[in-house]
């Protein structure tokens, strides 16, 4: 309630005022450090938000924190600087030289000092506070207004994929351009790969990444020889049939057929598989091997070699064992004085022969000297070498008895370690408990 006494109440007012004033500018000055480092932190932080397109209000939501801090703190450092009213009295008195007048009409020893117009009694000089305050807004100032460079993926390092997957990727589009592959059965290997490729950089270098990789060019690589050796088979099967005077009899029409089944079936049930066009004509070949004339099966043995050749020079995709290319079906008959041998003897002419091989292999025939090409061709697995039968030949002049136990001289010699493993303590605790 305001006092009966206008004078005191004047005066009251006045002492609390004045109070009021010290202790605001006391506070400001403590909190003024603490508003500009968070109003630095702020900034940084909003600006980087800005360029990483991220939230804003988190910044925002920092600086409220951030002053909400230094106002607690600022108000415990400068607690000690605040002004009573008892102490704004006394400062009122020095200003105005009233004598100890207020405080002796505060304990009624005098009357209260008339009330009048008071002089500016306090000047508040502090342009270091309101530096750090103008310091902190003209950063959030900054960070709001200055401009943010586009995103650029040209900044961006890039990091290569690892070196199987690209050479994989690079392996499936050669293949997809080549006509004599059926193009959906290269999408699972395609699929595999874009799924590889889809995962990020550090994904791709991880150890089960880098082995998925791995086994997706091996087994790559593996399906474009698996079906350029059955191509070549086909055309190593049809050779035979384009040259007149090397006709098979029907041992060898039975095992040619059964190479050219095997050939069929090799394009159709392989990871790649043959185009349907290429299929239908092996089909129709195998269904009349004994009817095809030589041009037709000249044709059709340099289409299935070049398909094969074709398959197997994709680059990385090695030539594996038991390829027999039959190229352009070499011929004889031109006769002396053409690109080819002549016959031999006194005035054959041509030029010197080259070394050369059958264009059938006649390994399932028991005959493994036949080789077809510049390659030799190594029988695979199940394919008859041949048979013989006969005794056992025993010469008895060549028998020898039975000798004395010991009697051998020579200083033994046992085997000697080819490979040593060389285990970490962890490893052999390892195999120690697995083998037990």
């Amino acid at each position: 309630m305001p006092s009966a006494d206008p004078a005191r109440h004047h005066w009251e007012n006045a002492a609390a005022g004045l109070a009021a004033r010290i202790n605001r500018a006391a506070w400001l000055d403590a909190f003024a450090p603490g508003a500009f480092a968070a109003g630095t932190a702020a900034a940084v932080a909003l600006y980087a938000l800005r360029r990483l397109r991220g939230p804003e209000h988190w910044a925002w939501f920092g600086l409220a924190a951030g002053l909400l801090a230094a106002g607690v703190v600022a108000w415990w450092l400068a607690r000690r600087l605040f002004f009573s009213r008892g102490h704004a009295r006394v400062l009122l008195e020095h200003q105005l030289g009233l004598d100890a007048a207020l405080s002796a009409a505060t304990d009624g020893v005098t009357a209260w000092p008339a009330p009048g117009p008071l002089p500016r009694v306090l000047r508040w000089h502090a342009p270091g506070t309101l530096g750090w305050l103008a310091g902190a807004l003209a950063l959030l100032a900054a960070s709001l207004w200055l401009p943010v460079p586009a995103l650029d993926s040209t900044n961006v390092h890039p990091v290569e994929k690892p070196p199987a997957l690209a050479e994989t990727e690079a392996w499936l589009k050669e293949l997809a351009k080549l006509d004599v592959i059926k193009p959906e059965s290269l999408k699972p290997l395609e699929d595999r790969a874009r799924d590889l490729a889809e995962k990020s950089p550090d994904e791709q270098y991880t150890h089960s990444a880098l082995e998925a990789a791995d086994t997706l060019r091996d087994q790559t690589e593996a399906a474009a020889n698996d079906l350029a050796r059955a191509l070549e088979a086909a055309a190593g099967a049809l050779a035979p049939f384009a040259d007149p005077k090397t006709a098979p009899d029907d041992a060898q029409l039975k095992a040619l057929a059964a190479q050219l089944g095997a050939a069929l079936q090799g394009m159709k049930d392989g990871t790649l598989s043959a185009n349907a066009a290429l299929l239908s004509q092996l089909a129709a070949a195998g269904a009349n091997l004994g009817t095809l004339t030589p041009e037709q099966a000249a044709d059709l043995a340099r289409q299935f070699a070049q398909g094969g050749q074709s398959v197997r020079g994709i680059p990385g995709a090695r030539r594996g064992p038991g390829a027999s290319v039959a190229r352009g079906l070499p011929s004889w008959r031109d006769g002396p004085g053409g690109n080819q041998p002549g016959s031999g003897g006194r005035g054959g002419g041509g030029p010197p022969a080259p070394l050369t091989f059958g264009n059938l292999s006649n390994a399932g025939l028991g005959n493994a000297e036949g080789l077809t090409g510049d390659k030799p061709n190594i029988p695979a697995l199940g394919d008859k070498l041949g048979e013989t039968s006969g005794r056992h030949e025993v010469d008895p002049a060549k028998a020898v008895g039975p000798a004395a136990a010991g009697a051998i001289a020579a200083p033994a010699a046992g085997g000697e370690a080819v490979w040593v493993n060389r285990l970490t303590p962890a490893e052999r605790a390892a195999l120690k408990n697995f083998f037990k």
